[in-house]
């Protein structure tokens, strides 16, 4: 299969706005946007409310969108909005009736439409469906940016069969069969983020009762509401109307046969448990969501009382949490509560589907007057709040780069609580999304205090015996799955928050970086504060490890994730040693010991290359993390996407980059290290385009003496040896210190070994002036503007393809994650990813391929799962040119390097017996302090007996 007139390997010229993306926004405007909500919309005109009693909806709702997309669809005409709202709003396509001909269109009938274009009427397990003049690869595409804009799950209940379908069948089946077959591993999911939107929304509506629920919880910048107060306001709003339409749906099927639902509301008599003292609240809560005026909507305590009268269960559950998946649907949503469902998001699936068919049936009434016009509304105003939910959660399309992405991730703290004894199982479920996976990695951030830590990890292990006791025994020759807990320390950008909420500070000031911050004093100079954080973290996991060794069985690896840009791998340097020292020592002890064999060492990886202003940047933090964090072999790095990135490419549609001076003095620095293999190790030396490193000095020079003052000259050896010293600050043999020390990294600068450190004096002064001149910090923070000219091109071809060789030479494994990319990198094609350069289905070039493994991420932020980001990349290289057989072999090589490069290990003889003996370990160590603590001990003992 070969796209007509492509050549592989050869990447695409990037549009600037995907069409796909354009049509999923036209397509979803009226459910998803706000102007739809207060317009509280339950049929579109296509006359434009020409007509109507009631005047500019469908107008009002028109230029909304137009006005929109005019600011994202660059290349699109009027004409072509105005086709694409013709097709999905109006169903004016071949083969439907024509829009000119309807009076209007109901939003139960544009949703069925807008679902039968896309997916095929089956019930269980359907496909897509494509038009004769379309691809596989394009109906997937179009699809998949369809999903980004709303839950899939709504229209899967739109699909007018019974039963309805209840999962899309994206991937094709004979390679998923092989998969299965063969085996994958899962070993990049941040587990904080490994649900998908029904679990998320069903925990959700558990917490929404939480007595301690705070009226802030919901805060974040940049929400499709005024604020976080008024989002939570109306989340809460759409739980009681979801409680009281079921309520009513329910009466109709047990005899109390009301002819409308205001009939209902007046009777007051179809409810199991009338709340009597909030009926007022009630009454307002649902006029204020009918008419989705915000004005009317009661305050917080108000709202929040009445929904937790109307939760069977809810307030119970902060203290009894669900301990499995099936609790969790059966729990969390009082809908499955009242009906005693426990299917997969049996509550919600029940309330659209009862919905929709009770709306189809009032619309077969030849009158309009028989619809049941307010619970229209309150039923397409709950959905709407919803999908505006959803678009807060899933990382939405145009936000690129990690700073959007921790705000998307940020807003899923407060609504995730009630899944926290859950995780390993529920991360299991969605990464496999059914199919077993034979390894799973789940991330955690790491705790202030050992005890903490170790409940986590108590919580974890047990959780992860579900999926050991729901597995089928394994086959000869075969293993349980593997499950194994990899601590990523989080970067951040001040203590504050500042950055996080949305309100950055002009010049980096009042961050981590600041020496001395003009409000207050900070001892220890730049990323002092962040880094005494960090040690406090790392002191806890190292008595963890020092007092219960045999976790290392469970927690295999570190990792360091969130904003790249937020703080310089120097700083994380000495956390990684001293963990890693630590952890070699624990795991030779004979209470590390399990099945007669100790623990192998800790594995590292990170978060590096996938954010950054200049592409040269992105590849510094490569090397540095190459050179000074992975102080051991068999590491991998974290999506690494400025490796693959094509330079030319990225140059053309950048232009010109702005970026802080000190940050483009490290780059040229970096970059003349590698011409002149200074400190690094032949794997390492980059082939210098001609010119070019005496260009790269006198810029250094200029730079330096900009950054640094005029007094002294300042040479690319002092400088190079500089940012050698400055990620060695607390490590033999550059410095005076015992291995593994956190001291602080002034005492480091004033022990620096003189035998190994060249230039000393200068090194000395010019750490000193880096870490603690606050005047060299803020002209250090000065933009500069780099001309993307032929020189700097071929000094990225240079350097990119020295790393990628010493890469593929040292055989680190690179975690790709494609949807995460697509969003965070703005690749805006699959086929423009840099894994088809990173390791080509065919051999291209003299580069030696890189090893690369796929992984999901955060589920819930990029709205995928493992086994569709497979499909996701085996489309892209098929539409990419390359044979299906070639792509398929490709494909297989990836799920080994997987499996190959995965941290977790065996718990061997059986799962359940090393899980037993980690949850009484663990057991104990938390009730150490308690007077029954030798019970513990004993009850533990004869267990493992």
């Amino acid at each position: 299969m070969r796209a007509a007139g492509s050549t592989p390997g050869i990447p695409l010229m990037p549009r600037r706005v995907v069409e796909a993306y354009v049509r999923a926004e036209v397509a979803s405007f009226p459910l998803v946007s706000m102007t739809a909500f207060e317009s509280a919309m339950v049929q579109l005109n296509p006359n434009l409310d020409k007509g109507e009693r009631q005047p500019n909806r469908t107008l009002g709702l028109w230029r909304e969108c137009e006005r929109t997309l005019s600011e994202h669809a660059s290349g699109w005409s009027l004409d072509r909005l105005v086709l694409a709202r013709d097709f999905f709003w109006f169903g004016d396509a071949p083969g439907r009736r024509r829009a000119s001909t309807q009076r209007h269109v109901s939003m139960r009938l544009y949703l069925t439409n807008l679902a039968r274009g896309f997916l095929k009427s089956r019930p269980g397990i359907t496909w897509l469906e494509w038009r004769s003049d379309a691809n596989a690869f394009d109906a997937s595409s179009h699809y998949r940016w369809l999903t980004f804009a709303l839950p899939e799950d709504l229209l899967l209940a739109a699909i007018p069969e019974e039963p309805p379908p209840v999962e899309v069948r994206l991937e094709s089946p004979p390679l998923m069969q092989s998969l299965e077959d063969a085996g994958v591993a899962e070993i990049h999911q941040h587990i904080g983020a490994s649900m998908d939107f029904p679990l998320l929304w069903a925990s959700l509506l558990a917490e929404l009762a939480d007595p301690m629920l705070q009226e802030t919880a919901a805060e974040s910048p940049a929400l499709p509401v005024k604020d976080g107060k008024l989002l939570l306001r109306w989340l809460l709003a759409a739980a009681i109307a979801r409680c009281v339409l079921a309520e009513y749906m329910i009466s109709r099927h047990t005899g109390c046969r009301f002819e409308t639902f205001q009939e209902f509301m007046d009777e007051r008599s179809g409810f199991r448990v009338w709340p009597g003292t909030h009926l007022y609240i009630l009454a307002r809560t649902l006029q204020a969501l009918a008419r989705g005026d915000s004005e009317q909507l009661p305050a917080f305590h108000a709202l929040h009382g009445l929904y937790m009268a109307l939760h069977p269960v809810g307030s119970t559950l902060p203290a009894q949490r669900p301990q499995t998946l099936r609790e969790v649907w059966q729990l969390c949503d009082p809908i499955a509560v009242r009906l005693n469902l426990d299917d997969p998001n049996g509550g919600e699936r029940w309330l659209m589907r009862h919905g929709m068919n009770y709306l189809g049936e009032s619309e077969k009434e030849p009158l309009e007057d028989r619809t049941d016009v307010l619970f229209s509304r309150i039923f397409w105003q709950a959905l709407r709040v919803r999908c505006i939910y959803y678009r807060t959660v899933v990382q939405r399309p145009m936000t690129a780069g990690l700073q959007w992405f921790v705000r998307f991730s940020d807003r899923l703290g407060w609504a995730r609580e009630p899944l926290r004894d859950v995780r390993s199982e529920m991360s299991f479920r969605v990464a496999g999304r059914g199919r077993p996976l034979r390894a799973l990695e789940a991330r955690i951030t790491p705790w202030d205090t050992s005890f903490d830590l170790a409940r986590d990890l108590l919580s974890l292990t047990h959780s992860w015996r579900q999926v050991i006791g729901h597995s089928k025994d394994p086959s000869p020759g075969q293993r349980e799955p593997e499950f194994g807990v990899i601590i990523h320390f989080v970067k951040e950008r001040d203590p504050d928050k500042r950055w996080a909420s949305g309100a950055p500070p002009a010049g980096q000031r009042q961050t981590f970086a600041e020496p001395h911050p003009r409000e207050g004093i900070r001892m220890g100079g730049r990323y002092a504060d962040y880094f005494a954080k960090q040690v406090v973290k790392a002191r806890a996991l190292v008595k963890l490890l020092r007092d219960v060794p045999l976790v290392l069985w469970l927690l295999r690896g570190l990792d360091v994730a969130s904003v790249e840009l937020g703080v310089p791998t120097w700083v994380l340097v000495p956390i990684y040693h001293h963990i890693h020292w630590e952890a070699n020592v624990a795991a030779t002890t004979p209470a590390a010991m399990h099945h007669g064999q100790h623990p192998p060492p800790l594995r590292l990886t990170a978060h590096v290359g996938e954010d950054f202003r200049h592409l040269m940047e992105g590849l510094r933090r490569i090397f540095e993390c190459l050179q000074y964090l992975m102080v051991a072999s068999g590491g991998r790095l974290g999506h690494a996407t400025a490796l693959g990135i094509e330079p030319r490419l990225w140059a053309e549609s950048t232009g010109s980059v702005m970026m802080t001076a000190e940050d483009r003095l490290w780059d040229l620095v970096f970059e003349w290290r590698l011409y002149s293999s200074y400190r690094i190790p032949p794997d390492l030396r980059a082939e210098a385009p001609p010119g070019r490193p005496e260009q790269v000095e006198n810029a250094i020079r200029e730079l330096a003496a900009n950054v640094f003052g005029g007094r002294h000259g300042y040479e690319p050896p002092v400088l190079a040896e500089t940012h050698h010293v400055l990620h060695r600050l607390m490590c033999q043999p550059e410095a005076h210190v015992e291995e593994g020390t956190l001291d602080g990294f002034n005492h480091a600068v004033e022990r620096l070994n003189d035998e190994e450190v060249r230039n000393l004096s200068q090194v000395r002064r010019l750490l000193r002036a880096y870490r603690e001149d606050e005047q060299v910090f803020q002209r250090g923070q000065e933009p500069v503007d780099i001309t993307l000219d032929d020189s700097e091109l071929a000094a990225l071809y240079a350097v990119q393809n020295a790393l990628r060789r010493a890469v593929s030479m040292r055989q680190v494994v690179v975690e790709v994650n494609p949807s995460s990319n697509l969003l965070i990198g703005d690749m805006m094609d699959l086929r423009n990813h840099p894994i088809l350069r990173l390791h080509p289905p065919e051999p291209q070039g003299s580069v030696p391929p890189v090893p690369i493994a796929v992984s999901s991420d955060d589920p819930i932020v990029f709205s995928t799962w493992l086994m569709h980001e497979y499909e996701l990349i085996f489309e892209a290289a098929l539409t990419a040119g390359y044979p299906e057989r070639c792509v398929t072999e490709w494909l297989d090589k990836i799920r080994r390097t997987g499996l190959d490069g995965r941290f977790t290990v065996a718990w061997l003889p059986r799962a359940s017996t090393l899980a037993e003996e980690l949850e009484c370990k663990l057991h104990e160590y938390l009730h150490s302090w308690i007077p029954s603590a030798r019970r513990v001990r004993g009850d533990c003992q004869s267990a493992r007996q």
